[in-house]
Parts: C-alpha cells; sequence; structure tokens
C-alpha cells in the first residue's frame, strides 16, 4: 500500500482512539515522540516497546513484510505540522540489535550466480560492526517474514501431505501483495533453508521454489524436484487454456440462445456449431490435464512414504507412461487457432449480444435449442472460418503463446 491515506488509516486503527495521539500540545504525545538521550540502558524501556509493537502492527495491516527507512520514520507517524517521532530512528536502531529489523542490503539474491552468492556471503562474514540504518535503506520485518512463511506453508499443507513442496514462481509471489516483498522474503526464506530456488530449462526458463511445510529444513534440490517443477508449470498452463475454452464455450452458447430468440436461425446455429467445438476442445484439454495431475500426484505419494529411489522410478514410469508430446499439443493448438478464426468472423458479422440475466435455466432452453436447430435447418451451409486477422484479443494471445510453451517430456 503507496498511499499516505493507507498508512494514517493503518496507524489511526492500531493506534486507537485516544486523546493524546491527535492532541499535539498533550503531554503524553511529546512524551512518545523526543529523541532518546543518553545510553541505550537509559532509554525509556516503555517508549521503545511501544514503537517497536506498533511499528510491527502497522506493518502487519498494510500486509507489508518490508518497508523504506525514510517512509517509516518521516511518513508513517507523521503529525500536522510536519512533526515525526525523533526517537524512531534510535527504535530501528534498537530492533537491529534484537534482530527484529534486517536490511535488504544484507540479504542474498537465491537467483544469482553461484559465485556471487559465495562472494556476498563471504563479504557479509568479515563485516565485524552492524551497518547504521540509513534512510535510503529498505527494512526488512523478520517477524512478519516468518509470519507470512507460515501462512504460506498451512495453505500449501491443505493440498500437500509432503514435507516440502515445488511451487512456481508465479505461485509463490501470489502469496504477496507487493512483488519486492515477495523477492525479499525468498531471499529470507533461502537465506534461512527454508526454501529453494530452483530454475529449470536453460531456454523459455520457468522458475519455482521448493518450500518447506515443517519446521525442518528444506532438503537440496534435484533432478526430481526440476521435473516437478516442469509438470506444476504445465498444469497451470493448461488450467488457464481450460479457463479460457470455458469462457468462450459459455460466450458460444449464449450467443447461440439469443440468436434464435431474434429469430436469426443461421447465425444461431453457427454458434450451436462452435460450442460443440469448444466442447470438444476442453474435453481434450481436460484430459490433459488429468495426466499431468496423475504423475504429480504418484510422485507426491511417492516421497510422502519416504521411498526416495522409489519415488525417482515411479516418477521416471509415470512420466513415461503419461507422456504428453509436442505433436499432442501442437495439433490442440491449431484446433483452438481454428476455433479462435470462427469466434472472430461471427464476431464481426453479428450485432452485439443483450443481457440474458432473465432468460431463465439457459442449459434447458439451449437443449432444447440444439434439437429444434436440428429440425429445422439440417441443410444450413455454415460458411467456414477466415483466416485469422493480425489483431488477437488477450484470450487468444494466452491461447496461443502457453501451448507454444508447454514443450513437455516426449518419449
Amino acid at each position: 500500500m503507496a498511499s499516505g491515506e493507507g498508512w494514517e488509516a493503518a496507524v489511526r486503527a492500531e493506534v486507537g482512539a485516544v486523546a493524546w495521539w491527535d492532541d499535539l500540545d498533550s503531554a503524553d504525545l511529546r512524551a512518545r515522540f523526543k529523541a532518546f538521550t543518553g545510553q541505550r540502558s537509559d532509554w525509556p524501556q516503555p517508549t521503545v516497546l511501544f514503537w517497536k509493537d506498533l511499528l510491527l502492527r502497522v506493518a502487519r495491516r498494510l500486509r507489508v513484510c518490508s518497508a523504506p527507512a525514510h517512509h517509516v520514520t518521516s511518513a508513517w507517524f507523521a503529525r500536522p505540522g510536519g512533526l515525526t517521532p525523533l526517537c524512531l530512528p534510535q527504535v530501528l536502531e534498537e530492533m537491529r540489535a534484537d534482530g527484529d529489523v534486517l536490511l535488504k542490503s544484507e540479504l542474498i539474491d537465491p537467483s544469482s550466480t553461484n559465485l556471487h552468492q559465495l562472494v556476498r556471503r563471504v563479504r557479509l562474514m568479515t563485516i565485524s560492526s552492524r551497518k547504521a540504518v540509513w534512510q535510503e535503506d529498505i527494512l526488512v520485518f523478520k517477524l512478519l517474514i516468518e509470519e507470512r512463511a507460515a501462512d504460506i506453508a498451512r495453505q500449501l499443507s491443505d493440498s500437500h501431505w509432503t514435507s516440502t513442496c515445488v511451487v512456481t514462481i508465479s505461485k509463490f509471489n501470489s502469496f504477496f501483495v507487493d512483488m519486492d516483498d515477495a523477492h525479499i522474503a525468498l531471499c529470507f526464506l533461502t537465506q534461512h533453508g527454508k526454501a529453494r530456488y530452483l530454475l529449470g530449462r536453460k531456454q523459455d526458463p520457468i522458475e519455482g521454489v521448493k518450500v518447506a511445510l515443517t519446521a525442518s529444513q528444506v532438503p537440496a534440490v534435484s533432478k526430481l524436484d526440476h521435473d516437478t517443477l516442469h509438470l506444476v508449470w504445465t498444469e497451470e498452463k493448461l488450467q488457464e487454456q481450460l479457463d479460457v475454452l470455458d469462457r468462450r464455450w459459455e460466450i458460444s452458447r449464449r450467443r447461440a440462445l439469443a440468436s434464435f430468440k431474434s429469430g436469426d436461425k443461421l447465425a444461431a446455429y453457427r454458434y450451436v456449431r462452435q460450442s460443440k467445438l469448444f466442447s470438444q476442445s476442453r474435453s481434450r484439454c481436460t484430459q490433459l490435464l488429468e495426466r499431468i495431475e496423475e504423475v504429480i500426484s504418484l510422485i507426491a505419494s511417492a516421497e510422502s512414504n519416504k521411498k526416495v529411489y522409489e519415488a525417482i522410478q515411479i516418477g521416471i514410469l509415470a512420466m513415461k507412461d503419461n507422456t504428453v508430446s509436442i505433436d499432442e499439443v501442437n495439433i490442440h493448438m491449431k484446433e483452438i487457432d481454428e476455433l479462435v478464426a470462427a469466434q472472430r468472423e461471427v464476431d464481426a458479422a453479428l450485432v452485439p449480444l443483450q443481457s440474458l440475466d432473465d432468460e431463465g435455466d439457459i442449459d434447458e432452453e439451449f437443449s432444447k435449442l440444439e434439437a429444434e436447430l436440428q429440425d429445422d435447418v439440417p441443410h444450413i451451409h455454415v460458411q467456414e472460418p477466415m483466416a485469422p486477422s493480425n489483431e488477437e484479443s488477450p484470450d487468444e494471445v494466452v491461447l496461443s503463446s502457453s501451448f507454444h510453451k508447454v514443450d513437455f517430456l516426449q518419449k
């Protein structure tokens, strides 16, 4: 959340209905906002604890795991007239000393080369004193990252019964509101052995994360993990295709019904034919998806029994028995492209669809429509779809580009 209104609302919610917060002349406000003096041991502990707790609660409400230091010290708690807590830099130093706050610059990017990671580790080990917090630094709230990691593990445990699981980088990022937070969390978790970064395929690389679902450390990445990442990535892409086909199929059915009600039986027949083609494509896509899910399930089942050798053998056998060849995918993709071309031609020829919210049960009416069309217009010649134009809709781009990427295991 990047707006000042967001910070103000979060702070207001966490501070609560206290009179001193809005009274700039209040002794309580001035006592909490003034800078600390003397040695650290002389700092007023109630005030230090107040700001520590408030910082974490505000960040938690904003659903962030990190924040620029200058936002925390100058924006989050600013009062009218430019009054800011002068003690916050000292509070941050205290949190740094306790390990509650880290700096982004201290984290190691797991996607960098092994040599770069080694140099970074050596450099961090040779630093004798803790780096002071500068306004340009990005603060990392350790407790909030650990809470988010525990929440991710709980969510993934609902669909995985193993001690670890492999997810794509897009799936991992979806657990965070901000992409920077997702990357910072990945750096922190890999640095502490709670996750492993995976990079599959040299061309058109697939990024993933091996996440710990228990308190134990994540084992080293194996070839089976890379194969699983490829399977999971393929599963996500096929699910995207299925979602697009579902939308196209439903649109065709509704347009067929609308055309029939308006008396345009030729257009209705075109839409009926088109919906059947989409239905057939949905069925084939579902079969491919089920085969991928079966392979993933077999691998996970073997891993859950702690039989590493059997897991590898079962995984190899399952992938061989359930091969999704590139030829099969290309044929499926070509059929979908033809359906998209037909959809575009009909869209250009017919008037926009009117709302069907009040038309009742569309399934029942569509069944009647199909039967009547077969009786009334059995000899209607339907013009074949023209070649697709250069412009593509977002759904068409998803259909074509995603299937071109599914370059899966071949026999």
